[in-house]
Order: structure tokens, then C-alpha cells, then sequence
């Protein structure tokens, strides 16, 4: 079971639909929209194969059914990937249902869902670099860089987490009200390693967790302290 935005989502329905049909319905979210046109946008080839996709989805407390027409706001896309990942559904291919920005925005409601205040594509300039999202806990700045469109590997993994450690040493340089910065990397993608050089790599799938209990962490992680 998966409990976000204070909804209770289970993979137990009355209705079974397998994976490819629930990661297909991404598409057509957020938006309001009739049934027929939820179906060609999904590429659903029958009419009752449809309903059964519908009934599942608000059966699973995502989206509002109405007059012939369903209502998917951008919360009801986020706990649609959270159910689909749930169900063991191919992070890749989720990853080429959904944009950058809906990544960034799920992180972001995550966030804010955990009881932190955030921010969203930050731009800094001299130098110029841009931070997808930062949450603030207390003062401690919580940098995050968002990768729903690869998995982490070997060979990338330090470039990623140096690159991040110098965006959290620039943001906090530039930010005189925040005592410290942590650099994290959010991956749609689960995977082996936790940490690279004291960066923590966490899949969306346990960011919320992370971020509830990242005080407990923090031996292991890498500070940056304000001068």
C-alpha cells in the first residue's frame, strides 16, 4: 500500500489491468477530457478495455469520473507513478511517459508533503547554474538534482554528485540566511548505491522516507557549512 497527499493507494482492486496499460494512462494526465479521447490518447484499442483503466484508476482514488468524462489533476499523475512503480512497472519505460518538469514537480510535492517550504529551478548567475529543486528545513538547504531519464551508474555517478557538491557550494555562498547545504540526487530508477562521496542517490520511490528521517543521516552525509 502507498500512502501520499493523504491518500491511501492500493494495487488491490476489483479490476485487474496490467502494467503497460496503467504506465500508458500517464499520458493523459493531468487534464479533463471525455472518455473517448482518454482512449485515443492512451492508444486503448477497447472501448470496455477503457472503462476497466478508468474504473481501476478511481477505484485506486485517482481521478474523478463525470458525465462521460474523467478529471486527472497533476497529484492524481503523481500517484498514478507511485502505483505503477508499486506494481513493479519498468522505471524506463515510465520515465518516457513523463517530462523533466513532472519529475521536478513530483519531487517538489514530496517535499512539501514531508513539511518542508521549497523552491523550484533556481537560477544563479556568475556563474550561471540552475538547481531543480531545493527544500528548506529549518536553515539547512536540502539541493536537489533530478534524474527520471537515466539510471545511475559507475561511471556517471561521480560526475553527478561532484557537479551537485559544487551547485550546494555556489547556492550557499549566494544565500547569507542558510548555516548549511545538502546535496542530494533523486533517480526514478532504483539501484544499488546509496551514497558517492557522502552524496545520498535516492529513488523517488523512497524520497519522502528519506527526507522524514534525513536527520538521522546526517553523519553521512556531505554538509556544506556557511562561513
Amino acid at each position: 500500500m502507498i500512502c501520499i497527499f493523504g491518500k491511501n493507494l492500493t494495487a488491490e482492486n476489483d479490476v485487474f489491468i496490467n502494467n503497460e496499460l496503467l504506465v500508458r494512462s500517464l499520458v493523459a494526465m493531468p487534464n479533463h477530457l471525455t472518455f473517448d479521447k482518454f482512449q485515443e490518447i492512451c492508444e486503448i484499442t477497447s472501448k470496455v478495455t477503457t472503462m476497466e483503466v478508468l474504473d481501476y484508476l478511481v477505484n485506486s482514488g485517482i481521478g474523478q469520473l463525470s458525465h462521460g468524462s474523467v478529471l486527472f489533476s497533476i497529484k492524481d499523475k503523481l500517484n498514478t507513478i507511485l502505483l505503477a512503480m508499486d506494481k513493479g512497472c519498468d522505471a524506463q519505460r515510465i520515465s518516457k511517459k513523463i517530462q523533466w518538469n513532472d519529475f521536478e514537480l513530483f519531487a517538489s510535492q514530496l517535499i512539501e508533503s514531508a513539511g518542508y517550504s521549497f523552491e523550484s529551478n533556481v537560477v544563479l548567475t556568475k556563474p550561471r547554474l540552475q538547481i531543480d529543486v531545493i527544500g528548506f528545513y529549518q536553515k539547512t538547504a536540502i539541493l536537489v538534482d533530478c534524474k527520471h531519464w537515466m539510471k545511475i551508474h559507475g561511471h556517471n555517478i561521480a560526475k553527478f554528485s561532484s557537479n551537485q557538491i559544487r551547485r550546494a557550494e555556489i547556492f550557499l555562498d549566494k544565500r547569507k540566511d542558510i548555516e548549511s547545504a545538502i546535496p542530494i540526487i533523486v533517480t526514478l530508477h532504483d539501484h544499488d548505491c546509496n551514497f558517492f562521496d557522502r552524496v545520498p542517490i535516492v529513488p523517488i520511490s523512497k524520497f519522502k522516507e528519506f527526507l522524514q528521517n534525513f536527520p538521522f543521516y546526517l553523519d553521512r552525509l556531505h554538509i556544506i557549512q556557511n562561513n
